[in-house]
């Protein structure tokens, strides 16, 4: 039973459009994740040491790391495509993945793939709840940045 839950999939979940019910999608996801980081694994943001900090995010780097695995292996499709032949040179079905697109998953595979990327955004909320961010100071930077990175393409950097 334990290996059935370790491999289990993810495009068997429901998903319900919650997004229509919400005024600040990011905030929504940020907060439920400080909240699960606070509430159920007991961290304290609010007085963390920077050693502390340091820490934690080691520890999402590992479990990112893990998530970007995974998200290469759904890539390829988990139930119904070629599965980790997508990266994996040796395999016989690698040669596939130069013509496939994400159009030949099947809806259950391309489902999975995208709940490997909210794997991997758990993690990269869990460093923005560490320093305190909220979802407008995480907009206007992110606005800021690009802004910035678009004008360093087109002065050659």
């Amino acid at each position: 039973m334990e290996e059935n839950r370790i491999n289990a999939v993810c495009s068997d979940l429901e998903i319900l459009d919650l997004h229509k019910d919400s005024k600040d999608t990011l905030g929504d996801i940020l907060e439920l994740q400080k909240d699960t980081q606070e509430n159920i694994y007991g961290y304290d943001f609010d007085n963390m040491t920077l050693e502390e900090i340091k820490n934690f995010w080691l520890m999402n780097k590992h479990a990112e790391g893990d998530e970007d695995h995974e998200m290469f292996d759904a890539l390829g499709g988990i139930k119904d495509g070629i599965g980790n032949a997508v990266w994996k040179p040796w395999k016989k079905d690698n040669v596939k993945a130069e013509t496939m697109t994400l159009k030949d998953l099947s809806v259950s595979d391309l489902k999975e793939l995208h709940m490997e990327f909210v794997d991997k955004l758990h993690f990269m909320m869990n460093y923005a709840a560490s320093m305190g961010l909220n979802s407008k100071t995480i907009y206007n930077y992110y606005m800021a940045k690009n802004v910035e990175n678009r004008d360093r393409q087109k002065r050659g950097y």
